[in-house]
C-alpha cells in the first residue's frame, strides 16, 4: 500500500512540473504583469484616498460652521436671559446642547477620518517605494535575460569559430604534408635518375677519394705536364 501511495504521490507531483515549467519559462512576463496590476491597484488606492480626504474636508468646514453656530446661539442664549426670556433662553439652550454633541461626534468622526487618512498615505507610500523596487528588479531580470541570450548565441559563435578554425589547421597541415609528400617523391626520382647515369655511384667515389677513370679537364692537364717534365736521372 506505502508503494502505491508513494506512485500516487509521484503522480500528482509530475502533474505540477507542466504548470511549473510553463511559469518559469514567462517568468518575467509574469511579472511584468504583475506590476500592472499592482499599479492598477494602487491608483484605485489613491482614488480611495481622494475621496477620504475629501470628505474629511467637508467634515471640517461642517465643524466650522457649527462651531460657529454655537457661538452665536450662547450671545442669543446670553441676551434672552438678560431680558429675562426664560423660555427662549432655555430653548435656545437646547439647540445649543444638541449641536454640541453633533460637534463632537463629527470631530471624533473627524479624527478616525484623519487617522485613516494617515495610515492609507504611509501604506501608499511604501507600497510605492516597493513598487519602485520590483521595477528596478524586472529592469535588471530583463538585462540579464538578455545578456544570458548574447552569452548564449556568443558561445555557439565561438564553438562554430573554433571549429572553423581547427579545419583550417587540419587543411594546413594535409597541405604541408601533401608537398612534403612531393618533394620527397622529387628527391627520390632524381636519386633514381643519377644512379641510372652512374652519377651517383661517382660522387661516392669521388666524395671517398677514390679515381673512378673517367677524365676531364684538370685530369688531361695534369697528364701533359707530367710528360713534359724532365725525369730525374
Amino acid at each position: 500500500m506505502m508503494l502505491w501511495r508513494k506512485v500516487g504521490t509521484l503522480f500528482r507531483a509530475s502533474a505540477h512540473e507542466p504548470v511549473e515549467k510553463l511559469v518559469d519559462a514567462n517568468a518575467l512576463r509574469i511579472l511584468a504583469q504583475e506590476l500592472r496590476e499592482t499599479e492598477d491597484a494602487m491608483v484605485g488606492a489613491k482614488r480611495e484616498l481622494a475621496g477620504l480626504m475629501a470628505e474629511s474636508k467637508q467634515l471640517q468646514r461642517s465643524n466650522e460652521r457649527l462651531a460657529q453656530t454655537i457661538t452665536e446661539r450662547e450671545g442669543q442664549a446670553r441676551h434672552a436671559l438678560e431680558l429675562d426670556e426664560e423660555a427662549l433662553a432655555t430653548e435656545l439652550a437646547e439647540r445649543i446642547a444638541e449641536d454640541e454633541n453633533l460637534l463632537a461626534e463629527q470631530r471624533r468622526h473627524a479624527d478616525y477620518l484623519a487617522a485613516q487618512e494617515k495610515t492609507l498615505r504611509k501604506r501608499l507610500q511604501d507600497a510605492g517605494r516597493t513598487l519602485q523596487h520590483y521595477k528596478r528588479e524586472l529592469s535588471l531580470a530583463k538585462a540579464n535575460h538578455n545578456a544570458e541570450k548574447v552569452l548564449k548565441e556568443l558561445g555557439s559563435h565561438t564553438a562554430g569559430l573554433h571549429t572553423h578554425m581547427s579545419d583550417l589547421a587540419a587543411s594546413v597541415d594535409r597541405i604541408k604534408a601533401q608537398q612534403e609528400r612531393t618533394a620527397d617523391v622529387n628527391d627520390s626520382l632524381q636519386e633514381l635518375a643519377e644512379e641510372e647515369l652512374g652519377s651517383h655511384l661517382d660522387r661516392k667515389l669521388e666524395k671517398a677519394g677514390i679515381d673512378n677513370g673517367k677524365h676531364d679537364a684538370k685530369a688531361v692537364l695534369a697528364r701533359l705536364r707530367a710528360k713534359d717534365a724532365p725525369q730525374a736521372t
